[in-house]
């Protein structure tokens, strides 16, 4: 079993540009590789570069998934209708590093979890996902590195 540390960070606001979808969590995969590609498209052709890897920041609903996907960037993009600006939220947030599987995240999911129940402080707005390992360029699952940031408010 894998022990999870718990840092307590807190963030500064950051601008992104994502896309939004809805789905059944089991196509999840597929339309996060084909958002990240319509991200990059759409920041090559304006000419700015992401400023961090990317994200997916999660709002679970039973079987399905509400999604936001894409990477931070340094300031506030203009969109093109399937890509928008938007940003990730400044704050406490819980924070651990998973290496491994994305199949095996909940482990993380409940450390993070019972970290924050254990401090008293309550979730504040969906938690997100940061992708440090191109699973195309790492086929080993056992290299790859995501870090769960989970945003709080404290008593």
């Amino acid at each position: 079993m894998t022990t999870y540390e718990i840092t307590s960070r807190h963030l500064a606001s950051q601008p992104t540009a994502v896309v939004r979808g809805g789905m059944p969590v089991a196509e999840l995969g597929e339309w996060l590789a084909d958002s990240y590609r319509g991200v990059q498209e759409h920041l090559d052709r304006i000419g700015m570069h992401p400023s961090g890897p990317p994200f997916a920041r999660y709002t679970f609903l039973g079987e399905d998934v509400a999604v936001e996907a894409g990477f931070p960037v340094a300031s506030e993009i203009a969109g093109n209708g399937r890509v928008e600006p938007s940003a990730l939220p400044g704050g406490p947030a819980a924070v651990t590093t998973h290496l491994g599987r994305y199949e095996d995240l909940e482990a993380a999911y409940d450390a993070v979890h019972d970290w924050l129940d254990t401090q008293g402080y309550t979730p504040a707005g969906p938690h997100w996902e940061v992708y440090f390992t191109d699973p195309n360029a790492e086929p080993d699952p056992a290299h790859w590195r995501t870090d769960i940031v989970a945003p709080y408010s404290a008593p």
